[in-house]
């Protein structure tokens, strides 16, 4: 499923971005938690430069509000350190209010 977001960032399709999205979030583990591999994975995409930039960032970032009740604490852990290190490097406008809305709201609450 990573290959189909992949896929819809380098074709620039919000929709497919946004319907892959949705679609990582039903991978569970048996005690109905996102793997932290997921959150990892996401996180990773994030992280680089092009993606920061894009229009296409402020979906990504929509995963961990939409399944922040499914993220383990370990997960939304990794998701605030790496708020802390590169929130400030994101710079579209829907990027920017979900960075401001993860920061400052109760999605990564442990």
């Amino acid at each position: 499923m990573m290959e189909d977001l992949l896929s819809a960032i380098a074709a620039n399709d919000e929709q497919a971005v946004q319907n892959a999205i949705f679609e990582l979030g039903k991978i569970r583990n048996s005690s109905g938690v996102i793997p932290d591999e997921v959150t990892n994975s996401l996180l990773d995409i994030l992280a680089r430069e092009e993606i920061q930039k894009s229009d296409m960032a402020g979906h990504l970032l929509n995963f961990f509000e939409f399944e922040a009740p499914r993220i383990s604490s370990r997960a939304k852990n990794s998701c605030r350190a790496f708020l802390k290190r590169w929130g400030d490097y994101f710079n579209t406008v829907h990027g920017l209010q979900v960075i401001t809305e993860l920061r400052y709201g109760k999605y990564l609450n442990a």
